[in-house]
């Protein structure tokens, strides 16, 4: 009997290991450069906009305007831009937000000749309609592969092309499957009127912000298709350019 309650607490044990480790590797995840239309302030459910030279952050929660979103509520300070249509909570029921696979985020960054971003922090908190905190997200990753122009840079995402004005482009921003089980069982897709609050960090020594103005909206992952125009082929061609120049330096 002890050795087979030896075996179980083993097993529990690597159970637990698991589970633990998929819930600290839990993250949003940064994925790909779509280019849009229509897409300006007023025009989409826009959560947060935020501006700085340097590094920049903005949040827009359950106690408004401010820095970094914390259990639900921004701390002071920040960056965040809160004129008509540039901040506030967005409920679900604007893009027909009905569970975590439809979920998304555009992060839309601009900056001065579409230059180089690094974005080092993105987070999403989940509300009921009164307000109360259901759920936040936590953690960070950066998908390459599919649609691209995003490289792992230290603890964030370079974005090696970004646009040139609000509306024009902007980077899907999905929920890993970890993140989605768990924003589920804590009922944040429970209701369309639910409401979405966001925060973000950009801005570092790969890519420093120029003073352009990020704004982060609220998508369906399912529905949302982008438009093409030729300006993608311009900011991927960019984008891979500055990745070779980069890599040229770095064998110099």
């Amino acid at each position: 009997m002890n050795k087979i309650h030896s075996v179980k607490c083993f097993f529990g044990l690597a159970l637990f290991s698991v589970l633990g480790m998929q819930t600290a590797s839990a993250s949003l995840i940064l994925e790909t450069f779509q280019q849009f239309s229509g897409t300006g302030l007023g025009t989409v459910p826009t959560i947060v906009t935020f501006q700085n030279v340097g590094t920049e952050t903005g949040c827009f929660g359950s106690n408004g305007a401010g820095s970094t979103l914390v259990a639900g509520a921004c701390t002071a300070g920040g960056d965040t831009k809160t004129g008509n249509s540039q901040a506030q909570l967005q409920p679900l029921s604007l893009t027909s937000i009905t569970n975590a696979s439809n979920f998304a985020l555009i992060y839309n960054a601009v900056q001065p000749a579409g230059g180089p971003l690094l974005v080092t922090d993105i987070r999403a908190a989940f509300y009921n309609s009164n307000g109360t905190l259901l759920y936040q997200t936590s953690g960070l990753s950066c998908q390459n592969s599919a649609g691209g122009l995003i490289v792992p840079s230290g603890s964030g995402c370079l974005l090696l092309a970004t646009a040139q004005g609000a509306g024009n482009s902007g980077f899907l921003v999905t929920l890993d499957p970890a993140q989605q089980a768990a924003a589920t069982a804590a009922g944040a897709f429970s209701s369309t009127s639910n409401l979405v609050g966001v925060s973000s960090a950009a801005g570092g020594p790969s890519g420093a912000s120029a003073g352009g103005s990020e704004t982060v909206f609220l998508a369906n992952a399912i529905t949302s298709t982008p438009v093409p125009e030729p300006g993608t082929s311009v900011m991927l061609l960019s984008g891979l350019g500055l990745l070779a120049f980069g890599l040229k330096r770095r064998k110099s």
